[in-house]
């Protein structure tokens, strides 16, 4: 897999729905387009099979986090979830690592031993991230590398969350059709499903926090469901 299809694909594949009436509706070009800027991103990172991402989500799944998951994945990098909301309590990589963390989490104590901590402001359309000079700031930095990238990207990175690696290429439904809804984090079995919907066009509805009663008015208004990932499970 590679972003061949998702680049092509029309309409909105990925639907943010955050806090306080967050929201961004993101079609295809402009998934592939977020990260191929990751890649360039983090090329300058050393971004490869050396190259480990820690990204322990304190808050459940962000856009962001996903764009800088695909790009570590899809330029043979590894990328390591974590498994715990709280990003403290979280078990960083034992070998060097970089982590990839929301404002107001930089300082957290698993990230102490990471070569560059990379902070993302949350709100969906910020441009910048109020950090010192000690951290990335990823909003900003972003947006100064290009929509494409002259790397040859495909799936052969490394996904693991905590200890268990995923078999995150080897979808059990190849189906893109209908949208797959997740309340903040797909467990761990459903990431290669998730991501695979993901970058065959699908349309996915990703949100953080919200209950029951407001996922399932979201997806009404989306349209029918194919499945439901994360804490949704009713």
């Amino acid at each position: 897999m590679d972003l061949s299809i998702i680049s092509r694909t029309g309409g909105p594949v990925l639907f943010w729905r955050g806090p306080d009436f967050d929201r961004l509706d993101l079609t295809g070009p402009v998934v592939a387009n977020w990260v191929n800027k990751g890649v360039g991103l983090f090329g300058d990172y050393d971004l490869g099979p050396d190259f480990t991402l820690f990204v322990p989500m304190p808050a459940g799944l962000h856009w962001r986090e996903l764009v800088a998951i695909l790009s570590v994945l899809l330029a043979d990098g590894r990328v390591v979830l974590g498994t715990d909301a709280q990003a403290s309590r979280s078990a960083a990589p034992d070998a060097d690592f970089h982590a990839f963390v929301p404002l107001g989490h930089e300082d957290d104590e698993c990230l102490t031993a990471a070569e560059e901590v990379f902070v993302y402001n949350p709100p969906a359309l910020a441009l910048s991230t109020p950090i010192d000079e000690d951290f990335i700031d990823v909003n900003s930095a972003i947006r100064a590398y290009p929509d494409v990238t002259p790397r040859r990207l495909q799936s052969t990175g490394t996904l693991l969350v905590g200890d268990q690696e995923i078999q995150w290429t080897e979808s059990p439904n190849d189906s893109s059709s209908a949208i797959l809804v997740s309340n903040s984090t797909p467990r761990p079995e459903e990431w290669a499903t998730f991501l695979c919907h993901l970058l065959r066009g699908g349309e996915s509805l990703l949100a953080n926090g919200m209950d029951d009663g407001g996922m399932t008015d979201l997806a009404s208004s989306l349209g029918e469901v194919r499945g439901r990932l994360g804490s949704w499970t009713k």
